[in-house]
């Protein structure tokens, strides 16, 4: 195989058979299941974005009344403060749900975008995850430097994606090697165990843990508030420790 083929294949994670099909303007059906498996993942990660600003809301209503900060919700100094805040954690998720509704519909697009030509670098903001790879006259955003270097420049492309603010690059080719992909097939292994559905499975399973201990942390040291020294200090360290344990759990997903 043409060892600038074999760099996109593992830079981009795809097969012959994912080649094939995007030629013809169709996704393959481990593509489509890894579309799938991101726009759940996206989901559950806006509504665990709603249920930490609709959490502190909670949290902040709750530890007033509990400190004394509000006497009564109908008091019209309340009111004005509750209001306020309401408005305020409205408007983050409007602008946090509008924001995301480019993203989801990179998620269920199916139609291909086809790319040819020589390959050029183009902006590059390391500091955005912005790295722009130019393909003829086709402008494609990349997330990583490593993406963009799988990419030798001056060399003639084809390149199939989907459209979005983040493109989703489904496959690529040097131009004039298209016979390898036939002659190359790949006995596909089953879906489950393709490794970026099992990185989203694990990733969505990390989601839910941390949504409960965002949420859980502060009710808890709020309702131990009361306990004695040794008591809410014996928590504080149950609470340090599980923490401890999420992040070790989490960076081994």
């Amino acid at each position: 195989m043409n060892p600038l083929n074999e760099i996109l294949r593992q830079t981009f994670q795809f097969s012959s058979n994912d080649l094939i099909a995007n030629r013809d303007g169709q996704l393959s059906p481990k593509q489509q299941a890894r579309q799938q498996a991101a726009g759940t993942s996206l989901k559950m990660g806006i509504a665990f974005f709603i249920l930490v600003m609709l959490g502190t809301f909670a949290f902040f209503i709750f530890t007033s009344l509990f400190s004394g900060t509000f006497t009564s919700l109908d008091d019209p100094d309340t009111k004005i403060t509750l209001a306020i805040v309401v408005g305020v954690i409205g408007f983050i998720m409007a602008m946090g749900y509008f924001s995301s509704r480019k993203h989801m519909a990179t998620t269920r697009t199916k139609q291909i975008q086809k790319a040819e030509g020589e390959a050029q670098p183009g902006k590059i903001r390391p500091d955005a995850a912005h790295f722009e790879l130019k393909i003829g006259r086709a402008k494609i955003r990349l997330l990583t430097e490593e993406q963009l270097q799988a990419f030798q420049a001056g060399t003639a492309y084809r390149v199939h994606y989907l459209a979005g603010p983040i493109p989703t690059i489904l496959s690529a080719e040097v131009m004039g090697t298209e016979e390898e992909a036939a002659v190359l097939m790949e006995q596909e292994p089953p879906l489950e165990q393709d490794s970026v559905l099992q990185a989203q499975k694990r990733a969505r399973r990390v989601v839910a843990i941390l949504a409960i201990l965002t949420l859980g942390f502060p009710t808890i040291l709020l309702l131990a508030s009361n306990l004695p020294g040794f008591w809410f200090l014996l928590v504080l360290v149950l609470l340090f420790g599980v923490g401890i344990l999420f992040v070790f759990w989490a960076m081994r997903k």
